[in-house]
């Protein structure tokens, strides 16, 4: 038996004017699946509402589907959790969402397609909604088109030239794409998405990220001192979900120094870096919310586990304070230059 302590997402647009939040205490037989655990919480509340079918969903903050069995997701994420829907600012009811964008993405490509295609896109609905670059633009195509793409071109090459012309829109196309494996246990499309953004990329003679690493580091230059380490809240940014390792080991270091160490929820997802060739406002929006989100939960000094990643938000710094309209008074220091800084470990 397992006993989940659940907060979860409420909304209705014809009634609320915005969307709260409600905890339920579940004790739950552990071969049960997500399903069970919405069932439950709407006997106990029959406000919260999901979907009949296709059923997607958040829970803290990976999207999953509703056959997932509970222990595996309790095993991965905890007992504490946090239930929205897959896009809430695609909610109409709850976790009902209005999802005509997907198949309107489709259509984009629906004439190089048969029923074999529709049906493998169709397949990717949780990949779409899983997107974090719907945060920044609504009007994104999404990541399934994408991959639906990289299908049709290599089956059909032919074809190439017109399916990237269609994927490539100025507003919303694959210059909006940053992609990050946010399925539950998902596959990880990462190769196949960065291998269609070379067929579509423009070779110059030298990329807009080498121009912007080239760039004169700001003349600040901030450090953390031995003997004022113990009055500093430090946060590290790592930039991948897989760094856990190296997060717990930095943790441990800064506290028995007796400093703070905070953590923000940007700091495993990416920020901005493998965009800044090819949509560099995307870049500043997705870095400027990522250093502002570090020093909101309280950081005043930010470490980057990556020296590359160290010099690319240092040199951009000044156009993400223009973007986020606020200054980002952290200190932004590479772990290496930390004078209590870990061992590295391998994830």
């Amino acid at each position: 038996m397992l006993k989940l302590n659940i907060r979860a997402f409420f909304f209705n647009a014809q009634t609320d004017y915005l969307p709260y939040y409600k905890n339920f205490t579940l004790n739950i037989e552990r071969d049960k699946k997500v399903i069970d655990v919405l069932n439950m919480i709407k006997e106990k509340n029959p406000d919260f509402s999901f979907p009949n079918s296709n059923i997607i969903l958040k829970i803290n903050e990976l999207v999953v589907t509703a056959d997932e069995n509970i222990s595996t997701i309790a095993k991965e994420l905890g007992k504490e959790l946090q239930i929205d829907p897959a896009l809430a600012y695609r909610s109409n009811n709850g976790l009902i969402l209005n999802d005509s964008d997907f198949m309107q993405s489709f259509e984009l490509l629906s004439e190089f397609t048969n029923e074999e295609d529709r049906a493998y896109y169709q397949t990717l609905y949780p990949v779409h909604y899983a997107s974090s670059s719907f945060e920044y633009n609504h009007e994104y195509i999404g990541d399934a088109i994408l991959l639906l793409a990289s299908r049709l071109i290599e089956r059909n090459p032919e074809d190439e030239y017109a399916i990237i012309n269609t994927i490539n829109d100025e507003f919303k196309g694959i210059d909006y794409c940053e992609y990050e494996n946010n399925v539950f246990k998902g596959q990880d499309h990462a190769q196949t998405i960065h291998q269609l953004k070379e067929k579509v990329a423009t070779k110059a003679k030298k990329s807009l990220l080498d121009r912007v690493c080239d760039l004169a580091i700001k003349k600040r230059s901030d450090r953390l001192d031995n003997d004022t380490i113990s009055e500093e809240k430090i946060a590290l940014y790592v930039g991948s979900r897989n760094d856990t390792k190296l997060i717990a080991q930095t943790k441990e270091q800064i506290e028995q120094r007796g400093a703070t160490f905070v953590e923000f929820p940007m700091s495993t997802r990416l920020a901005g870096q493998t965009v800044i060739s090819s949509n560099i406002e995307l870049a500043h929006q997705k870095a400027g919310k990522m250093l502002l989100e570090a020093l909101d939960y309280g950081a005043t000094s930010l470490l980057f586990s990556k020296e590359e990643d160290f010099k690319l938000f240092n040199s951009m710094r000044a156009k993400c304070e223009r973007t986020v309209g606020r200054p980002i008074d952290l200190k932004l220091i590479s772990l290496d230059k930390l004078p209590i800084a870990p061992t590295r470990v391998e994830a």
